[in-house]
């Protein structure tokens, strides 16, 4: 009884600690971070502060490529992290929205 016991406090314990499922706390429109200069921001999107211009460029291409564009300098993609990275970002963020 007592390994029941201590199996189900267990499990009880881990699931309030868990919370329900993946979910990111969103800050209200009203408390979130002020863009700074040192930020890039595109297309309406922040994508974070003191960005290497590969990413800026990366960002820019997939951007570009969500709208219907295809854009992507395969080289850089294949060879430049951050590229890689930001291409990702912008196609997924601008993904629907109009250019800048």
């Amino acid at each position: 009884m007592k390994k029941i016991t201590t199996v189900t406090l267990t499990a009880f314990t881990v699931s309030l600690l868990t919370g329900c499922g993946n979910q990111v706390p969103t800050l209200p429109e009203d408390t979130q971070p002020a863009v700074t200069a040192e930020d890039f921001v595109y297309n309406g999107h922040n994508f974070g502060p003191n960005r290497t211009v590969d990413y800026k460029d990366g960002v820019m291409a997939g951007c570009q490529t969500s709208n219907g564009e295809y854009t992507k300098d395969h080289a850089r993609f294949n060879t430049s992290l951050d590229y890689h990275d930001g291409w990702e970002h912008g196609r997924l963020h601008c993904k629907g929205t109009s250019q800048s």
